[in-house]
C-alpha cells in the first residue's frame, strides 16, 4: 500500500476541520500555541532592493532545518517512496484545516519554519532592527505561513488526482485565501516548490502560503502594468500572445507559452475573467479549470525535464488581487541562471512556438 498519513493519526493533531470559522484571533492564538515554531521564528526583519523594489526577508533560523543540513547521499528513492517521509508519519505541527478526498484527505498545516511569525523577536534580540526603507518594511514584519498538503498519501498530487479531488483542494486553498484576507493590505501569496533545486525541501506534494503586509515585487509590477497600460496583465496577453502559442484551452481559463518566455517550457496559466482577482472569487467551472491547468503544467514539467537531462525541479506562482487579474506561472528548471540573466538580459535555450509544439504532444499521450 502507499505510504500515507492515516486518519487516526491526522485527529491526533488536528486543532480545527475548517479555518473558514476561526477568527484571526484564533489563528494567531494557535500559531502562538506551538512552541516549536516559535524556536525557529524569523528575524523579523523586511528590507527592500533600491534598484528594483525587491522585497527581502530574513530568517537565520531556518539555515537549522534537518532538510537542510543532511548529508550529501543521495537518498531520492527513499523520499519517493516515503519510507522517511514526516508527513506520512504525522511528525508535523498542529492542523487547522481537513477536508476529504476520494483517497485520503488534504490538510492545511503551520510551517514549522515560518517565513513570517504573528508576533514580533523578543525585544533582546540582536535581530530585531526594523528596515527604515518603504512603510510596508518598516517595524515588525509580521504574517502567518502556511502548509497545504495536497494529499494525504505520498504518491498522489495534482498531476494523478481525480478531477473532484483537485476541485476540493482548491476550494480548501481558496478557504484559507479568504480567512486571511482581512483588509486591502494584505497579501496571500500561494506558490509550490518541488525540488531541492528550486527550494523544494519535502517530496510529499504541498503548496506554500504567506500572509503578511508585505507585498510582493511581482505584485507591485502587475499593478504598476495595469496602471500603465490601462488593462491588466492577463487581459493583454489574452489579445498579444499569438493563437500558435496556445497549449490547452479550457473555456474559463486557458494554458499558454508566453511569447516572451524566458526559459525553455515556462508556462502561464491565465483566467478568462479579468475582473476576478482571487481564488475565492471562482466559481466552480473556473476552479475546474484552475485545477486542470496546473494537471497539465504539472504533467508536462514531470515530462520534459527528465528528457533534457535534468533532474526535475520547478515552481509555481500565483498572481492574485492587488493590481491584476488572476494568473500562475509554471517555472521549470530547464536551464541555470547566468550573469548575463542576473543583468537582466536573459538567454533562452529553447523556442516558444516549438515548446508550445512539444507541450500539446506530451498532453496528447495522457488519457483525457
Amino acid at each position: 500500500m502507499a505510504k500515507h498519513l492515516p486518519i487516526d493519526k491526522l485527529e491526533t493533531i488536528t486543532q480545527s476541520s475548517d479555518i473558514s470559522r476561526l477568527s484571526l484571533d484564533q489563528i494567531k492564538e494557535l500559531f502562538l500555541d506551538e512552541s516549536a515554531i516559535a524556536d525557529f521564528a524569523p528575524d523579523g526583519i523586511c528590507n527592500v532592493d533600491p534598484r528594483n523594489g525587491d522585497r527581502i526577508v530574513y530568517n537565520s533560523a531556518r539555515a537549522r532545518r534537518p532538510h537542510d543540513n543532511r548529508p550529501t547521499t543521495p537518498e531520492k528513492s527513499v523520499d519517493e517512496t516515503g519510507e522517511n517521509c514526516f508527513i506520512c508519519q504525522g511528525k508535523t505541527t498542529q492542523v487547522v484545516d481537513v477536508a476529504r478526498l476520494s483517497e485520503g484527505f488534504t490538510f492545511i498545516n503551520k510551517n514549522l519554519y515560518p517565513i513570517l511569525y504573528p508576533q514580533p523577536r523578543d525585544e533582546k534580540s540582536d535581530h530585531n532592527n526594523p528596515s527604515q526603507t518603504i512603510p510596508e518594511c518598516t517595524g515588525d514584519v509580521l504574517g502567518y505561513h502556511f502548509l497545504q498538503w495536497t494529499s494525504s498519501y505520498h504518491d498522489k498530487d495534482w498531476h494523478n488526482m481525480p478531477s473532484g479531488d483537485r476541485l476540493i483542494v482548491l476550494q480548501r486553498l481558496a478557504a484559507l485565501e479568504k480567512t486571511m484576507m482581512t483588509d486591502s493590505d494584505t497579501f496571500v501569496s500561494i506558490i509550490k516548490n518541488y525540488g531541492h533545486l528550486v527550494g523544494g525541501s519535502l517530496v510529499h506534494g504541498h503548496q506554500q502560503i504567506a500572509v503578511s503586509h508585505i507585498m510582493p515585487n511581482r505584485f507591485k509590477q502587475d499593478s504598476d502594468f495595469q496602471e500603465r497600460a490601462q488593462e491588466t496583465f492577463s487581459a493583454y496577453l489574452l489579445r498579444e500572445n499569438p493563437p500558435e502559442l496556445t497549449i490547452r484551452d479550457y473555456g474559463p481559463a486557458v494554458l499558454l507559452t508566453p511569447y516572451f518566455m524566458r526559459r525553455p517550457y515556462d508556462m502561464v496559466l491565465l483566467i478568462k475573467d479579468t475582473q476576478k482577482s482571487y481564488l475565492h472569487s471562482l466559481n466552480e467551472n473556473e476552479l475546474n479549470a484552475v485545477g486542470d491547468g496546473w494537471r497539465d503544467a504539472i504533467r508536462i514539467m514531470l515530462s520534459v525535464i527528465p528528457r533534457i537531462g535534468k533532474e526535475t525541479a520547478y515552481n509555481i506562482t500565483t498572481h492574485n488581487g492587488h493590481g491584476g487579474a488572476l494568473y500562475f506561472e509554471f517555472l521549470p528548471y530547464t536551464q541555470e541562471m547566468g550573469g548575463f540573466e542576473h543583468l537582466g538580459l536573459y538567454l533562452c535555450q529553447g523556442n516558444p512556438k516549438e515548446c508550445a509544439l512539444i507541450a500539446r504532444e506530451l498532453l496528447d499521450g495522457y488519457p483525457a
